[in-house]
């Protein structure tokens, strides 16, 4: 996978979608499992025929909202048509039918776990820190490319060229990092101090 791509399919928080980075994340997140149409952006979906016929539900939230509020409206209601229903306006052309066994779900801590599933190829959204300490500030997205290359996207406004950081040290989520990304006020510290690991299954 090529930085340039990667800079080019991006979601924006505050541009390609609401100014939400969970909401982001997860959307770009489906684009690299090749679920949703790598030249759209999270606004096609919020702005589609089905997100009007659903103006019902709090979609905004269902995407980059509290978890524990909205996760199961959006594994139950909101993915499903995002992935499938080409009223959606998102939906890869490629994929038919597709079917989570939970949807969009985390874990806390368990870097072992973390570790296999990103060596795996799955794309997680990570919890980091922006401030200088160790605390979740922010969401990105983490994963490695076929060509066994990490990499991290940030949707926080700025250079692409700070969005889109290839991790050349990365071994391992039990001994954090610190880059430079766009949304940091000093350094992107990854994982946060509890780290967070987000997923589609």
């Amino acid at each position: 996978m090529q930085k340039a791509y990667l800079q080019q399919i991006r979601e924006i928080q505050g541009h390609t979608g609401p100014n939400m980075c969970l909401a982001s994340c997860k959307f770009l997140a489906l684009k690299l499992l090749g679920l949703v149409d790598p030249t759209k952006h999270l606004s096609d979906f919020l702005s589609s025929r089905w997100a009007h016929r659903n103006s019902g539900l709090p979609l905004h939230g269902c995407w980059g909202g509290s978890i524990a509020d909205h996760n199961d409206t959006f594994n139950r209601s909101v993915l499903p048509a995002a992935v499938n229903d080409p009223s959606a306006g998102v939906k890869s052309s490629s994929t038919r039918g597709i079917r989570f066994h939970k949807g969009f779900t985390h874990f806390l801590g368990q870097h072992a776990k973390a570790d296999r599933m990103l060596r795996q190829l799955t794309p997680l959204i990570v919890g980091v820190s922006i401030h200088g300490g160790t605390t979740r500030d922010h969401f990105i997205v983490i994963f490695k490319d076929a060509l066994d290359r990490f990499w991290a996207v940030d949707p926080w406004p700025g250079d692409p060229n700070e969005a889109v950081c290839e991790l050349d040290t990365f071994q391992t989520f039990t001994r954090p990092i610190e880059l430079h990304m766009t949304a940091d006020a000093v350094k992107t510290r990854i994982p946060c101090g509890i780290p967070f690991f987000g997923y589609f299954e």
